[in-house]
């Protein structure tokens, strides 16, 4: 009896032992494998960086650098590394390869959008981009007022005033107004004072965004009162850059222009494109703004709708004739 006890006990033991030692194989193996995947996208990230040092350019292919329709941890890490430690022009691709990770991992890239909205490369290229005078600052300023929605950048108001008043910038000062970082306010105010930056478009439409109620209403008599196409749809696009409940309820009363710009022999485009494209800036969520939603007249009366609600607009006229973008002798371009 003894001697079966000491056997069965051992039997137990040896099972328990082979279960531990199937567990911890299948641990490993599943290690392996997401280490084999890190490995795999840091050794693709180093390869980019390094072909940046060669002189070559982002060609655009982001394989390798998307996981499951995410932008991958191990990529975003190694880009803010080297956009802090690389010289230019380093630092200009990694931010074009950041650029294109963030628009290609956004829900509505497929339906034409343009946005770059993950948080790590949005704070990344704030941090990052603009801690230089440079080219890829330039390009970051771009990306930050093009493609970075306004909600998403109000946590950076006192770093865009520290670098716009360290650098000021025409661009930054677009970014200054579309985010209404009030923190600017003062170094706005200062360069206003300066002829030079006084009679600057952008520091004019940062002063208006940020308060400048004077400066605002002359930017909405120029829109309302233009009568020249170009300049209804160049005023059209800075109220769009300024972006106050204001000029915004002004763009949307505009929805029923009938200015149309003719290119002799090319074109005949609508201005109501560049006061979509004004009010798509300020609601780059809403696809219906979107350069190609618009294929009839019922697409620009969901337009309309949007600005009856949002902004509560009347109009006493009637629509236009339909007109998006035509090219001569006919058809869409």
């Amino acid at each position: 009896m003894g001697k079966d006890r000491s056997y069965q006990k051992k039997k137990r033991y040896l099972t328990a032992l082979l279960a531990v030692m199937i567990l911890t194989a299948a641990l490993n193996a599943a290690g392996g494998c997401g280490s084999g995947k890190e490995k795999d996208n840091k050794m693709r990230i180093q390869e980019l960086i390094g072909s940046f040092r060669e002189g070559e350019e982002f060609s655009g292919d982001l394989s390798g650098l998307i996981i499951n329709d995410r932008a991958d941890k191990v990529v975003i890490d190694r880009c803010r590394g080297a956009l802090r430690a690389e010289e230019e022009p380093v630092r200009e691709q990694v931010i074009h390869l950041l650029a294109a990770v963030g628009k290609r991992v956004d829900p509505l890239f497929d339906k034409g959008g343009d946005m770059i909205r993950d948080r790590s490369i949005v704070t990344i290229l704030v941090e990052e981009g603009l801690s230089r005078k440079s080219a890829a600052r330039d390009l970051t300023l771009t990306l930050l007022q093009y493609s970075v929605p306004a909600d998403l950048l109000k946590d950076f108001g006192k770093l865009f005033a520290d670098n716009l008043k360290r650098w000021p910038d025409a661009t930054l000062l677009l970014v200054v107004a579309k985010t209404k970082a009030v923190e600017a306010s003062e170094t706005v105010d200062s360069l206003m004072e300066i002829p030079g930056w006084a009679k600057e478009t952008e520091t004019q439409v940062a002063a208006a965004a940020l308060g400048d109620r004077e400066m605002e209403k002359e930017f909405i008599r120029r829109f309302e009162k233009a009568g020249d196409p170009r300049e209804k749809a160049d005023a059209a696009l800075l109220l769009g850059y300024i972006g106050t409940k204001a000029a915004l309820t002004s763009l949307a009363a505009g929805m029923r222009s009938g200015l149309v710009i003719e290119m002799a022999g090319v074109s005949r485009r609508s201005v109501r494109v560049f006061i979509m494209q004004a009010l798509c800036y300020n609601h780059p969520e809403k696809t219906f703004l979107f350069d190609n939603a618009v294929n009839s007249d019922a697409d620009y009366a969901v337009v309309e709708k949007f600005c009856e609600e949002t902004y509560g607009v009347e109009w006493k006229k009637e629509r236009p004739p339909f007109l998006w973008i035509e090219g001569f002798p006919s058809g869409r371009l």
